[in-house]
């Protein structure tokens, strides 16, 4: 039996599985020649969530948004500084209200990969 090197090699669109974790999460990743990375991956219910690579004005916004709500967890504010679902972002209270645990799960390994 053969085991599958990671990454994998891209597909037509740019995207490969990273890891074995990432594979079995259905999290696709690519990464464009000025060295910015994005993650594609699905959530249960059928929406599709995007997550990038931050760059440093995004430190600022979540900076912003953690004065704002100084209860605030910081990896789920970066989180949704970093995410979109179905093109749209969402407020930090979406992922920890509104989503349920393997999705937010998920969603972590997706942007903790490309930011930390």
């Amino acid at each position: 039996m053969n085991k599958e090197i990671f990454p994998t090699e891209p597909s037509e669109d740019g995207f490969f599985y990273q890891s074995e974790e990432e594979k079995n999460s259905g999290i696709l990743t690519k990464i464009y020649d000025n060295g910015s990375e994005v993650k594609h991956l699905e959530l249960k219910d059928g929406r599709k969530a995007s997550v990038r690579k931050l760059k440093g004005r995004d430190f600022v916004e979540t900076k912003k948004r953690m004065q704002n709500d100084p209860a605030g967890d910081f990896e789920t504010i970066n989180m949704s500084v970093a995410t979109t679902i179905e093109g749209k972002q969402q407020p930090p209270e979406f992922y920890l209200d509104d989503l349920f645990q393997d999705d937010y799960a998920k969603l972590m390994i997706a942007f903790s990969s490309l930011n930390f």
